[in-house]
């Protein structure tokens, strides 16, 4: 099976420029496979290589990834290859769960936002 283009998520999807300039698009991504029993870190892996080689900053968490983007075509053309690679490890069946914090008022990145968590000045 072949996925849809990543274009067909942006059908009737307008962004409408911020007044600042600012876009940033914070993801956090899962992608599981469902019938692969317990042991999922080559799933995983390579995953994670097709997000590392896609140029945009991450950081693998515990219990998923967080990728940072200025636009979204970006960000979801390494989603949909993520699950790819998840596809072409043999899965028939992979949940995918991805939260995307949208800014336009501020240039929000991964590390401004751990800076602010941990108390500390974003300048």
């Amino acid at each position: 099976m072949i996925l849809p283009d990543y274009k067909s998520f942006f059908i009737g999807f307008i962004i409408f420029p911020s007044i600042a300039g600012f876009y940033m698009y914070i993801a956090f991504l899962t992608v599981s496979p469902m019938d692969e029993g317990s042991s999922l870190s080559e799933h995983v892996k390579a995953a994670i290589q097709v997000i590392s080689s896609s140029g945009l900053k991450y950081q693998v968490t515990a219990m998923g990834t967080i990728i940072e983007s200025q636009d979204l075509p970006s960000l979801f053309r390494v989603v949909q290859e993520a699950i790819q690679a998840v596809r072409a490890k043999g899965s028939q069946r992979i949940s995918v769960s991805l939260r995307i914090d949208c800014r336009y008022d501020v240039d929000a990145t991964i590390d401004s936002k751990m800076r602010s968590v941990h108390g500390e000045s974003n300048g």
